[in-house]
């Protein structure tokens, strides 16, 4: 059984490796991480007893959260693809296919829990804040972005699995 490469040379003769992406995949993406990320880290609040000024019903609540987080996640997910696209042809395409793509999930994990950690402060001002007695705002969100990463990061792997690749 043999294997094919598609072999793309650049201008100057060197091999790039092919980093289409499908934008209705991003999209997916971004919903997927938005409302599953969103609710990852709705339930932790709940369960840490976190409250808003005007607390909604947690079903509306998560909903008011994650659609207003997909504009952050949407751009979180954007730098994400653009920065392992970036890595991949820095390696001159020494990297497998299922390296390439671990690469593209690890990143968007890691760039849309910090894009989830970003939103917080602004979260915080529009509807009250929810962070602990004593935390610090910065505390709250390297706490609050590093679990929402690593949740994005499952649902990112799920989802390139499912969507065979993003491109």
């Amino acid at each position: 059984m043999t294997k094919s490469y598609e072999l793309n040379l650049n201008t100057a003769g060197e091999f790039t490796p092919s980093l289409a992406i499908s934008f209705p995949k991003i999209i997916a993406l971004v919903i997927a991480i938005s409302y599953g990320g969103g609710l990852w880290v709705n339930v932790q609040h709940e369960l840490e007893g976190v409250r808003e000024s005007h607390q909604l019903a947690p079903i509306l609540h998560w909903l008011r959260d994650s659609t207003l987080a997909l504009i952050f996640i949407f751009f979180g997910v954007l730098m994400a693809v653009a920065f392992s696209r970036w890595l991949i042809q820095r390696t001159n395409g020494r990297l497998t296919r299922r390296a390439r793509l671990t690469l593209i999930v690890v990143c968007v994990g890691v760039f849309s829990g910090a894009a989830f950690a970003l939103g917080i402060p602004v979260h915080a001002y529009i509807f009250g804040a929810h962070l602990e007695e004593g935390a610090a705002l910065v505390a709250d969100m390297l706490k609050d972005g590093s679990l929402a990463a690593l949740v994005n990061t499952g649902i990112a792997a799920l989802l390139v699995f499912v969507m065979n690749g993003i491109e």
